[in-house]
């Protein structure tokens, strides 16, 4: 025995041994942390380590027969060993104290500085940190018994939403696959977690059954389930919702704290009327049509009368309020603003720790604040988004309503970045799908514009939001036609009267009045902006006198979108020439441009701030309007000519005003040679009653560049009659596809 060790020693078999047992312990020791990293299997890793261990035999094997030389690598047979002697070099030792030192390192870098423990929650923890619940299955057709099961489901839902430790996918997106035929792990990757809650409940009488069961999807390995039956009343429902989300919470491992485990447990009302009425109305709140939010207005109001201490009826009522006057206009501002504010107070005073509440005052303070864009209203607004977003990391509504926030303030990175996180928390959210694209035309990126509206389309196809923003790019960007064919796709997929009346001016642009006049004639009396209706008539007639007078009729402008009575009265007081009363509007509609502000010039008030200095031009006030036209300059070097968001030819107005009509008449061929044919979509008035390019027109380029625009306009009207004569508006739709 001593003399086959001794053989060993003499062959550095035993050196290269324990070199390789270092070299191959370095190599598993990283590998167990950069495969994760990379995306390996579980499986890949196996073969990697049999492989390093299969390399340890064969270097043994290889030590035994072959020894290095002075003269090379050798046979051990073929060795003179009255002539050599293996060497005990220094060099050697020094590889393996050194291979030694990095083992050692590597161990404590692993060990001490967490890169191990990452590792490990890749596997573990954070494999468990993101979690869908499913919609739950109601074993029961009766269809009261259905709103009962999804009640269930979204409390369940928002109690795990609040566990700051997990990222929960909203209900938008996990509603998307009810009733689904797609396995676990496809619904996994499409929801980009790793854990799924499945769930079925049974209701008998005043008997109840909840199945439960948490899975994790990449092995389609149950990690936890369990049935609960209870006696029926609203106490043990929601007890039984708080034990269920307490038991997952457990099994993924989530760390809460006492505020959390208190929240958990709450009963947020005791009426299980009131309850049923509130879970009703979620339902129709979250499918953002008219008629459901009309709908869900009034269960909200019943919720609250059967217990008037519900806070999150109060948060949902408001809520509806302010998303019904954002969307369809269907509600007065002044009117919805009261409304929300009076129940949030309710709701807050009820429930201080209430981060939909918080994030839905956001929502309210933002659309105070962007009525003026006077004081602090912005800042007061992100701070309540701060504070919902701190009591519910997952609250994408949060992270959408304060992108619009910071949209308004001329945020647009950050904007994008607070919609981007909202779809990581509810991938299938429709709104992130117009609200981004939009922010992606504030840039000027329009053709991507176009092609992220197309595939919401596609995503949503009962969603009529895409073919309005649709319709608006197309309108921005010069192809009109397509502009109608997609208002006409809105028309069909939604209920919202106010549909097709942005191709109002289009129509204008056609010479067809008979459109004009058949919309205003179906619009319906009872709707809140009807009497501004009758105004835009005598606008589209360009009787703008009647347009100020009808105006003036009106007791409280206030009651009515700003967008709605403003700019008419602004332009009609212009194209009359009472450039005082012009004035006096712009500064009431547009404080931020009074010259005692400190507001200058923005991308949202440049319209505007461009009308005002043709205003002060006319008034004989030449400093202010130079010092606006400067401002706006400099605004406008930043904006894109064209699209939703594009400013038209409002370099060829400022250049006019500073007499700079060679330039102004350049900016207005490059503007026709991009596509401009109409101001409508910019100013809100026909491109031959733009009183400010006045001096343009008696250059005989002028004349030219009105041709071109003419026969532009005629071949699009062509485009829309042949539709509407065939009925047939696919070709008007499929060429932004091609586009």
């Amino acid at each position: 025995m001593d003399s086959f060790v001794s053989e060993l020693r003499r062959r550095n078999v035993l050196r290269v041994a324990a070199a390789y047992a270092l070299v191959s312990w370095i190599l598993i020791e990283a590998g167990s942390v950069l495969l994760p990293t990379f995306g390996a299997p579980e499986w890949f890793f196996k073969i990697y380590v049999i492989l390093v261990m299969a390399g340890f035999i064969l270097s043994i094997i290889i030590a035994w027969v072959f020894e290095i030389t002075p003269d090379g690598v050798k046979l051990e047979r073929d060795i003179d060993r009255s002539s050599y002697r293996s060497g005990q070099s220094a060099g050697n030792n020094y590889l393996i104290i050194g291979l030694l030192v990095i083992a050692l390192g590597v161990s404590i870098t692993f060990n001490f500085t967490g890169m191990r423990g990452d590792a490990l929650d890749l596997d573990e923890t954070s494999a468990y940190n993101s979690i869908a619940v499913l919609p739950f299955t109601s074993r029961s057709n009766i269809e009261e018994n259905q709103f009962f099961t999804d009640g269930i489901h979204e409390d369940i839902l928002t109690r795990l939403a609040e566990i700051k430790s997990l990222r929960v996918i909203s209900r938008t997106s996990v509603n998307e696959y009810r009733d689904t035929g797609r396995n676990l792990r496809e619904i996994a990757e499409n929801l980009g977690v790793s854990t799924i809650v499945e769930g079925a409940v049974q209701r008998a009488g005043d008997d109840v059954r909840i199945s439960v069961q948490l899975v994790n999807a990449l092995t389609d390995e149950q990690i936890w389930a369990s049935t609960f039956d209870r006696k029926l009343s609203i106490e043990s429902l929601f007890e039984v919702q708080s034990e269920i989300s307490a038991q997952i919470a457990t099994s993924l491992r989530a760390a809460l704290t006492p505020e959390q485990e208190i929240r958990l447990a709450k009963i947020p009302t005791d009426s299980i009327e009131s309850y049923a009425e509130y879970v009703a109305g979620r339902e129709n709140l979250l499918k953002r049509q008219y008629a459901t939010l009309v709908s869900a207005r009034g269960q909200f109001e019943r919720a609250i009368e059967l217990d008037p201490e519900y806070a999150q009826a109060h948060t949902s009522l408001a809520e509806t309020v302010l998303v019904t006057f954002a969307n369809h206009r269907s509600i007065a501002p002044s009117e919805a603003f009261a409304i929300a504010s009076t129940h949030l107070d309710k709701a807050l005073e009820t429930d201080p720790l209430l981060p939909q509440a918080y994030a839905v005052r956001g929502l309210l303070q933002t659309m105070q604040w962007e009525g003026t864009r006077v004081g602090d209203g912005n800042l007061t607004a992100a701070a309540s988004f701060e504070r919902a977003l701190e009591l519910n990391p997952n609250l994408a509504d949060g992270y959408i309503w304060f992108g619009s926030l910071r949209r308004s303030e001329g945020r647009i990175e950050e904007a994008i970045e607070l919609l981007t996180t909202a779809l990581t928390i509810d991938p299938l959210s429709r709104i992130p799908y117009v609200n981004l694209p939009s922010l992606l035309a504030m840039e000027g990126h329009n053709q991507r514009t176009i092609e992220l509206l197309l595939h919401a389309h596609r995503l949503f196809p009962d969603w009529a939001m895409p073919a309005n923003y649709l319709s608006n790019q197309m309108r921005g960007l010069g192809r009109l036609d397509e502009a109608i064919a997609w208002s006409r796709r809105e028309t069909v997929l939604g209920d919202d009267p106010l549909s097709g009346g942005n191709t109002l001016g289009i129509y204008q642009d056609f010479g067809d009045d008979e459109k004009i006049d058949a919309f205003i004639e179906a619009f319906p009396e009872t709707h809140p902006v009807y009497p501004i209706g009758q105004a835009y008539w005598h606008w589209m007639k360009r009787d703008y006198e009647t347009v100020l007078a009808t105006m003036d009729n009106i007791e409280d402008d206030s009651s009515f979108p700003l967008e709605f009575t403003y700019p008419m009265r602004v332009g009609a007081s212009i194209l009359t020439r009472d450039f005082d009363r012009a004035y006096e509007f712009l500064l009431k509609g547009y404080p931020t441009l009074n010259a005692d502000t400190e507001t200058t010039v923005d991308r949202v008030n440049i319209r505007f701030a461009v009308l005002l200095a043709y205003v002060e031009q006319q008034r004989n006030r030449p400093r202010e309007a130079a010092r606006l036209l400067r401002q706006a300059e400099i605004v406008l070097r930043d904006l894109p000519r064209l699209g939703m968001s594009g400013y038209g030819i409002r370099d060829v107005q400022i250049l006019t005003m500073l007499g700079r009509e060679n330039d102004a008449l350049e900016a207005l061929t490059q503007a026709v040679d991009e596509g401009f044919v109409s101001s409508q979509s910019f100013d809100g008035w026909p491109f031959d009653a733009d009183p400010i390019i006045e001096p343009l027109r008696s250059d005989p380029r002028f004349e030219v560049l009105r041709q071109r625009i003419d026969a532009k306009l005629e071949q699009m009207r062509e485009n829309v009659e042949n539709a509407e004569s065939t009925g047939n508006w696919n070709k008007l739709l499929a060429l932004a596809e091609s586009a």
